[in-house]
């Protein structure tokens, strides 16, 4: 007896997997005991174009020929067949870019709910833009996005938690899928009676079959190069990181052929059918020719078309992966178009053994071999079933949001941010951040001030507080309230000075005057809003001007002007005259001053000045001193003669705008006779006037010099 003879043999397990595409629909069963193996396949064609791009056009005539199939596969098989593995067509994916930002107070670090919430409502951005382009109004599946960007005050971090600033942004590239491809898919089901036992994207299928979890590690990129459209998957670090579709395919190809060699659409498709296998290849054309031509011919016609189709795939795998790929692998038909797989190498600026195309036979774990399962275009449809066997089923469940059922479906895990983006909830803003703060300096200290908290979003899952990330089961009902936003900060200049005031007594006159503040050096009232980062300075006082101004004076006439006049024939000069004289308790000042709290200010105003306020000029300069009669006498010896515009004027004149002055200067002796005009000496009605300089007598001519002693007097006769 043999080892093994007293163990249960497994019970196999087994899948119907339907990989409907868009010209023809495979049904497989797989099964897996001890290994993996095919145990039926059928084919068919569509008849008519029902399907086209991922999406069913006519779901009768799909619903008919998966009936067609099912029956197939079940007189073959002898199962009973109830539900089927299926694939949301990867064709009809839609990748779109958003952003959000968002201003807030850069006196928190920024929370992970912050970013959380700020890459939903970029996602939803993403969203809304779809639907816009789109021009339709069905409802999308999220199946992933990423983050590719993220700011702070314009600058580019890898993470935003933690830091602190007041201008955050995300970018993120998203990918949905039409919910009408999902309700057609499982209507065409419906009708031929089969339940859904497994839902996944097509992309993701050819994944499961074509890169093992074990590879996943590296940075690989799936195409999967249809009839119609392109299908991206890339995986990085063991996950599956974006979907991408290019609508491109192997039908530009088809008709690049019909068009050159004059065929229909289907004998063109058979002509590329054959390039690969066939030197030489007769056909007849729409005008009953025959015509014969070589493969290599037909190529060189398509190698512009393949050229053009392989820069749209390498831009697009560009574009969603942020890099170069470690590889490219491709599935699908479009894969055997000659050369293709050495111009994405080329295209992608990688190695040529770094692009290679997966096909049934490499799925050497996997055993029965059928001819219609063959090739690249083999490995999706056994991937539905893969997928199918390994539980790897995408979730489907129906949920209540504020009351509205809502159908999830996705990639990623369904949670309570999945379900508002499905809902339609506006998302602009959901967490309820703090008001805006602001730091200010006052009088050289910098002070700050804080918003008022905002209130969070109200999540309830079933009752029960919950958070964005809150996974969701079938049936679980969600109450959403978008949060509140906390009141910016609001501060008045007068707030932030202690400063009341104060009097000045102006022309005698009590004044009581308010605080003066400057902001950012401009002069404001106290009921100013300041804004961030201004700068608030308390003054002591009023500046003479300001007060002058308070008092009703005229600007002009607190303004200097200039008088110009020429000296001596000398070159222009030019003097400011100010109209207005101030004093501050009593002390002159200038108009630039200032006028403390309790200060005595008096202004008044003054006429043109005098040519001797202007040249302040003295004009007798020479003097000669005697003693007379014992008391000293000051006698001019040189006298100034002002000439304004050739006319002797005094120095007490006006200065006339532009005049001409000319100074000029005389000088004399001075004799006892000059003396008389500066003493006063009674004369009597008789007698000599006696004259003595230096104790001699002398005459009314004698000349005088400096410092000599004097003696004037009369003397009576007798």
């Amino acid at each position: 007896m043999s080892k093994n003879s007293g163990q249960k043999t497994k019970k196999p397990q087994w899948v119907l997997a339907l990989d409907i595409g868009t010209h023809s629909i495979t049904g497989i069963i797989l099964e897996k005991s001890d290994e993996i193996r095919i145990r039926a396949v059928e084919s068919l064609e569509h008849k008519s174009r029902s399907m086209m791009d991922g999406q069913i056009h006519d779901v009768e005539a799909i619903a008919a020929e998966i009936t067609n199939i099912k029956t197939k596969l079940e007189q073959t098989t002898g199962l009973r067949l109830r539900q089927a593995a299926v694939a949301a067509a990867g064709r009809a994916l839609i990748t779109s870019r958003g952003s959000a930002s968002a201003v807030r107070s850069q006196l928190h670090e920024i929370s992970w709910r912050e970013v959380q919430a700020l890459e939903l409502e970029a996602v939803q951005k993403a969203q809304m833009e779809t639907a816009r382009e789109e021009q339709v109004s069905a409802g999308y599946f999220c199946v992933g996005y990423s983050v590719v960007n993220q700011l702070l005050e314009g600058q580019s971090l890898q993470n935003l938690v933690g830091q602190v600033g007041r201008h955050m942004e995300i970018e993120v590239i998203a990918t949905f899928l039409p919910r009408v491809v999902v309700d057609s898919l499982l209507s065409a089901l419906n009708k031929a009676k089969l339940k859904v036992a497994n839902l996944t994207l097509e992309p993701i299928a050819a994944l499961t079959a074509a890169i093992p979890a074990t590879m996943r590690l590296l940075n690989l990129v799936l195409i999967d190069i249809g009839a119609g459209t392109s299908d991206i998957a890339v995986v990085d670090k063991g996950k599956v990181t974006a979907y991408a579709m290019v609508p491109v395919g192997g039908d530009e190809i088809t008709e690049c052929i019909a068009e050159y060699y004059l065929l229909d659409f289907y004998s063109a498709e058979q002509i590329k059918r054959r390039l690969n296998d066939e030197a030489d290849i007769t056909f007849v054309d729409v005008l009953e020719n025959q015509v014969s031509v070589s493969s290599a011919e037909v190529i060189e016609q398509i190698r512009p078309t393949i050229i053009e189709l392989v820069v749209q795939m390498a831009k697009e795998i560009l574009a969603v992966n942020g890099r170069k790929p470690d590889a490219l692998i491709c599935v699908g038909g479009g894969s055997l178009t000659p050369g293709i797989l050495q111009d994405l190498a080329n295209a992608l600026e990688i190695p040529p053994n770094r692009v290679g195309m997966r096909t049934r036979e490499a799925l050497t774990a996997i055993s029965g071999d059928y001819p219609v399962l063959t090739g690249p275009q083999a490995v999706t449809p056994i991937g539905i079933g893969l997928n199918a066997l390994e539980s790897r089923s995408l979730p489907l469940v129906k949920v209540n949001v504020n009351g509205r059922e809502i159908l999830l479906w996705g990639v990623n895990k369904i949670d309570v941010s999945a379900a508002l983006l499905a809902s339609g909830v506006n998302l602009n803003n959901i967490i309820g951040r703090p008001g805006m703060g602001m730091v200010v300096e006052v009088n050289g200290k910098p002070t700050t001030f804080k918003g008022k908290m905002g209130k969070p979003p109200l999540i309830n899952v079933n009752g029960k507080p919950g958070e964005l990330d809150t996974p969701l089961k079938a049936g679980d009902k969600i109450e959403f309230v978008r949060g509140e936003h906390g009141e910016d900060v609001r501060i008045l200049a007068g707030d932030l000075v202690d400063d009341t005031g104060g009097e000045i007594m102006i022309n005698g006159e009590r004044m009581t005057l308010p605080p003066r503040i400057l902001v950012n050096g401009e002069l404001k009232s106290a009921d100013y809003v300041i804004t961030d980062h201004s700068v608030i300075k308390t003054m002591p006082g009023y500046q003479t001007r300001e007060l002058l101004e308070l008092s009703g004076v005229d600007k002009e006439l607190t303004a200097p002007y200039s008088i110009r006049y020429f000296l001596n024939n000398g070159r222009e000069k030019h003097i400011n005259w100010n109209k207005c004289r101030v004093e501050i308790d009593g002390k002159e000042s200038d108009l630039n001053g200032t006028v403390p709290y309790g200060s005595r200010f008096n202004y008044e105003f003054t006429g043109p000045p005098t040519i001797r306020e202007v040249l302040n000029i003295d004009e007798n300069p020479g003097l000669l001193e005697v003693i007379v009669n014992n008391e000293k006498i000051s006698i001019p010896t040189r006298e100034l003669i002002l000439e304004m515009n050739d006319e002797v004027v005094s120095f007490d004149q006006i200065l006339e705008d532009g005049a001409m002055l000319n100074i000029r200067e005389s000088t004399s002796a001075i004799i006892v006779n000059d003396l008389l005009r500066y003493v006063n000496i009674t004369p009597k009605p008789s007698g000599n006037l006696i004259i003595r300089v230096n104790g001699e007598a002398t005459g009314f001519t004698t000349y005088l010099k400096d410092g000599d002693q004097v003696e004037l007097y009369w003397e009576s006769e007798g």
